[in-house]
């Protein structure tokens, strides 16, 4: 018979054979000829498309489905992807990015965070099954790193873990929270000592270290006035390095850089996996950071050793000196508690291609006219070499000009022109891919955490129903016993 009748869950359709063999390799195109009845338990309302899209030969998707559950079912009954129609593309694959963009979410959430702790079984085992087997694996290898080290007895694990949680954590405890709070406020507090320690005007006379040369370089205006205006070496620098700074700005920085190097020294030695300590980003920082500042106060009590001719001693301590700037970086620490933050650095971590496309675009579009303005300036003195060239054009592209370079003939003004536009449109296409990931990661984020509250509310509300159905039983047994007494 040509006529073949499906029962899928209940639901009986019918149709011709010839319609079934109308797309080739299905799964329904492969039945078995002999029979004219067959039975599936799965669901009819998709069944009814898959039916369709033998009778049109196109793929529509539903939009009261989900469309990664009617991808299920396409694959299910092995019907090709390109007979999906293009109308549909955008509905299809929007749930797909989606999907990305919660497992990214999912595998980089605060596992200690006191707002996710409510039926963590559940919330596991749905993540579990959200995220891929790969997935999963790199997932389980992260949450490792929150874990305690084996081969330590059982006593020792739990201090240094919990001290671990402390300094790591925030959202583990109050306590650690207070902590965090406590280590940003030293980062504030060590950026405004080193904004006022290079201030010039605040050094006062020499006290950390009594060396003849430097005396006589202070005292003796006249070897003053000739480094400053006959070896033009720039008065800032002198008065940085020959004078001391305040007393009270000593002890402060003092005590950060204490406080900094016992922090970091500390939360080193209580990491349950060293191996992954190196690993974070962060560390590292804090690692350079501890360095560069213990090198700068040696040096500081050490003026001895800069003199004015030993430019390397004098460039190390710059140096290290400068570097101490980035001890503001520290405060990224708030990711772990400001979801907004931890938002933005995961969307500069997954726009590394959009970032590298916006470096390799720059670079070129900067040697281009760099190249292209020396040649027009070529019968001018305001572009001297190559490289002067091309940081004109890195300032052009980025709409600074600051006019210390500019063309002078009516073929410069041209490529300045192109530049200028150039810089605008190769700065402004990457962005928008890297704005959009932002966007698209707080956007889900937000449902993310939406979500969560829901379960959250939906679990404390069964725990307080199942509290006053026991609590209810107890009474009754009671007043059962009083009674039978």
């Amino acid at each position: 018979m040509d006529l073949v009748e499906f029962d899928i869950g209940g639901t009986i359709f019918k149709t011709k054979r010839s319609t079934l063999k109308s797309i080739d390799g299905s799964f329904l195109s492969n039945l078995d000829d002999t029979k004219d009845k067959y039975f599936f338990d799965t669901d009819p309302v998709l069944f009814r498309h898959v039916l369709n899209a033998h009778r049109k030969g196109i793929i529509h998707v539903p939009r009261d489905v989900c469309p990664l559950l009617f991808k299920e079912e396409i694959l299910f009954w092995k019907l090709p992807l390109t007979l999906v129609a293009p109308c549909c593309w955008k509905y299809m694959y929007e749930a797909e990015s989606d999907k990305d963009t919660y497992k990214i979410l999912l595998q980089n959430r605060n596992k200690y965070d006191s707002c996710n702790k409510v039926d963590q079984t559940k919330a596991e085992a749905c993540i579990a099954h959200f995220i891929s087997s790969d997935d999963e694996k790199r997932t389980s290898d992260r949450s490792n790193t929150n874990g305690i080290v084996d081969g330590i007895s059982e006593n020792e694990q739990t201090m240094a873990f919990r001290i671990w949680l402390l300094l790591d954590e925030p959202g583990s405890s109050t306590a650690a929270k207070i902590w965090c709070y406590f280590y940003i406020f030293m980062v504030v507090l060590s950026v405004v000592v080193y904004i006022i320690w290079l201030d010039p005007s605040v050094r006062v006379s020499p006290y950390l270290t009594k060396d003849v040369e430097l005396d006589d370089v202070l005292e003796d205006q006249q070897l003053y006035d000739y480094l400053v205006y006959i070896a033009d070496i720039n008065e800032k620098i002198i008065r940085l390095v020959l004078l001391d700074p305040h007393q009270a700005l000593l002890c402060l920085d003092l005590f950060c850089v204490v406080f900094f190097v016992l922090e970091t020294i500390v939360h080193f030695l209580v990491c349950p996996i060293k191996r992954k300590y190196f690993l974070n980003v962060y560390n590292w920082l804090k690692i350079f950071l501890c360095i560069a500042m213990l090198v700068s106060v040696v040096l500081e009590f050490r003026k001895d050793l800069l003199k004015v001719n030993d430019y390397a001693i004098g460039e190390m301590y710059h140096f290290f000196k400068s570097c101490c700037a980035l001890r503001l970086l520290l405060i990224f620490r708030l990711h772990k508690i400001y979801d907004a933050l931890h938002i933005m650095l995961l969307s500069v971590r997954y726009s590394v291609k959009e970032l590298l496309l916006l470096l390799f675009s720059f670079l070129i579009a900067v040697i281009v006219y760099g190249c292209l303005i020396f040649a027009s300036e070529i019968e001018s003195t305001m572009f001297a070499s190559p490289q002067i060239s091309m940081w004109w054009s890195l300032i052009t592209m980025t709409t600074i000009g600051y006019g210390d370079f500019y063309p002078t003939t009516t073929r410069g003004y041209v490529v300045g022109i192109l530049c200028a536009i150039n810089g605008i449109i190769v700065l402004a296409l990457p962005i928008a891919a890297i704005a959009s990931t932002f966007s698209n990661l707080y956007s889900r984020n937000a449902e993310f955490q939406k979500h969560l509250t829901e379960v959250r509310k939906q679990t404390l509300d069964t725990i307080s129903k199942d509290n006053i159905i026991h609590h209810t039983d107890d009474i009754s047994t009671v007043s059962c016993e009083e009674n039978a007494k």
